[in-house]
């Protein structure tokens, strides 16, 4: 839910696809300026916009702005503490607001980055279409946006070129720190592990809005980044920084107790999980535990958490699924039915045509003993810019149910060169930071 997000500077430039970087920024000396400290400070902060939103649109309802405030509020707090509830009104509350407009004019933009969140990739054109001519010009912080939203939409349909083309656009407009996590989240995905590092660490440089959440956020992503390349212990470093940055943030602690779980700490990772599940009973925080114990050998437990946070997917599904087949999946896939698995999966093809959906689409074959076309589809994924050790892990797989040893093991080198623990034993007990 996480949602969601080239710099022409004297330091930092594009040129095709060559990088010219200053030596490396060091983050722990950038100074914050100004937000909530920890994570119930910022929850207190996004409930207290949320009432002032629901007295506003209580106030004038037929006043668009009123609307468009109510909605970003209601998102804001559903990026820190995901809740589909708060989703599903903020898109209401937008329905109203573009209603109410006259021709030309909404919260368009809004409207754009909710479509994006709830993965409705379909709408945001028409509605960056009305922000991009509109009879008031819109301001070059706007259009910069517009254009990284546009390039969003082409990175999840799958062109790679064209999304990073126009993340290049966005920059020229108007440099910004979104810009640059968006080409540091492409860098990653295309197998740039360093220049990703670099981006996220640039776009912190570039900010003179640093916020404790913010940083914390750059320091998550850089784990991620460390993780996605096998550096378990550089992730965990990354980790523990933004859970000192922004203390008490579930998504972190997640990602915390997940290397526990990697060092072989189940019994102290399962509690760590409990803790996070009774403050904050998010469904991948609950999947996670259920996998942990399903590795332990512990069927009652995997079997009890696996049913609890099925049914909070289930609800989800029902509420705005694009939003949830990803994560839904994921859940059948490892804890629930191989066919519902497949049918999900096919529905988020559906919606994001992207590699970590044929990816997962590719594992979904798999579980349901279709090796031929799992393999069909990811050597189709690998035509492509696409580079992560999932892929080839799963092709790997696939070509070794086909009886292909060659071909099976070519892949596996190819997992191991992205990440040499592609194939670790505890690598099954990854949940956060593989998407």
């Amino acid at each position: 839910m996480t949602a969601g997000l080239i710099v022409a500077s004297a330091t930092w430039f594009w040129s095709s696809m060559t990088i010219v970087r200053a030596p490396p920024i060091n983050l722990d000396g950038l100074h914050l300026s100004y937000g909530p400290k920890d994570f119930p400070a910022a929850l207190l902060l996004a409930n207290n916009a949320v009432a002032l939103g629901e007295e506003r649109v209580a106030y004038r309802g037929q006043d668009w702005l009123n609307q468009e405030v109510y909605a970003r509020a209601l998102m804001g707090r559903a990026r820190l503490a995901p809740s589909f509830d708060d989703l599903a009104t903020a898109g209401v509350a937008l329905a109203k607001g573009k209603a109410a407009a006259i021709a030309g004019s909404g919260p368009m933009l809004t409207d754009a980055v909710y479509n994006l969140t709830v993965h409705r990739l379909a709408p945001i054109s028409a509605d960056l279409a009305i922000v991009e001519h509109a009879a008031v010009p819109a301001d070059p912080g706007d259009l910069a946006e517009a254009k990284a939203l546009r390039g969003d939409v082409a990175f999840f349909r799958g062109d790679y070129a064209k999304a990073i083309g126009l993340y290049r656009a966005s920059a020229q407009i108007s440099n910004g720190p979104g810009t640059l996590f968006r080409i540091a989240q492409w860098q990653k995905k295309t197998g740039r592990f360093d220049d990703a590092m670099a981006s996220f660490a640039q776009a912190a440089a570039i900010n003179d809005r640093r916020t404790p959440q913010f940083m914390a956020n750059v320091y998550l992503q850089s784990g991620v980044v460390d993780l996605e390349r096998g550096n378990w212990p550089a992730a965990e470093t990354w980790f523990r920084k933004a859970d000192r940055m922004f203390p008490g943030y579930w998504l972190t602690e997640a990602h915390l107790v997940q290397m526990w779980a990697l060092r072989g700490h189940l019994a102290q990772a399962a509690q760590g999980y409990r803790r996070i599940i009774a403050r904050s009973p998010q469904p991948d925080v609950i999947d996670a535990l259920a996998a942990l114990y399903r590795a332990q050998g512990n069927s009652a437990a995997t079997r009890q958490w696996a049913a609890r946070s099925q049914a909070i997917w289930a609800k989800r599904l029902k509420s705005l699924p694009e939003a949830a087949y990803g994560h839904a999946l994921e859940h059948e896939l490892v804890l629930g039915d191989p066919a519902t698995a497949l049918t999900l999966a096919r529905q988020n093809m559906v919606a994001r045509p992207y590699g970590d959906s044929i990816t997962m689409l590719g594992w979904a074959l798999l579980a349901n003993n279709r090796p031929a076309e799992a393999r069909d589809l990811i050597e189709a994924l690998n035509r492509t810019e696409w580079r992560t050790a999932q892929q080839y892990v799963a092709l790997s797989q696939a070509y070794a149910m086909l009886g292909d040893g060659d071909r099976s093991a070519t892949a596996r080198d190819a997992a191991l060169t992205i990440n040499p623990r592609a194939f670790d034993p505890a690598a099954p007990l990854i949940w956060f930071g593989h998407h």
